[in-house]
């Protein structure tokens, strides 16, 4: 049967009522699950020297049994990186122990809050050493 004249108007309206809750139910929950809130080096950085540690800092504690890092660079070439370890409650730190050349590396992370909720991310930064 189709809607009356009066009854499209209140679909539409009890329609667009959902999706703004279903869009305000996302934005409130989002901040309380665990997020990258910066990196050192900072995602899409260009770097003139290899860094000696890769620093992740998270928006919760990261379950540190549980986390990994990965660094690949030119090539898909891995870097070698020393035993996760905290800087403080909400910060991973991984060494470098590899080498790098100039060209873009890729930091690859996985860890998991109190809560059990799983986070990863991905970014980039590049290494350019100054010209001599």
């Amino acid at each position: 049967m189709p809607l009356s004249f009066i009854q499209r108007p209140a679909r539409a309206a009890a329609s667009a009522a959902f999706a703004l809750g279903l869009v305000a139910t996302s934005a409130w929950a989002a901040p309380f699950h665990l997020h990258l809130l910066k990196s050192s080096p900072a995602a899409n950085a260009t770097v003139a020297a290899a860094p000696d540690s890769i620093r992740l800092s998270f928006s919760q504690t990261p379950e540190l049994k549980v986390t990994t890092v990965t660094v690949t660079g030119p090539g898909s070439a891995s870097v070698a990186l020393a035993p996760l370890a905290s800087a403080d409650s909400a910060t991973v730190v991984a060494g470098v122990k590899g080498k790098m050349a100039a060209g873009t590396y890729t930091v690859a992370w996985r860890t998991m809050a109190k809560d059990g909720h799983v986070a990863r991310g991905t970014f980039a930064f590049t290494l350019a050493p100054a010209k001599r």
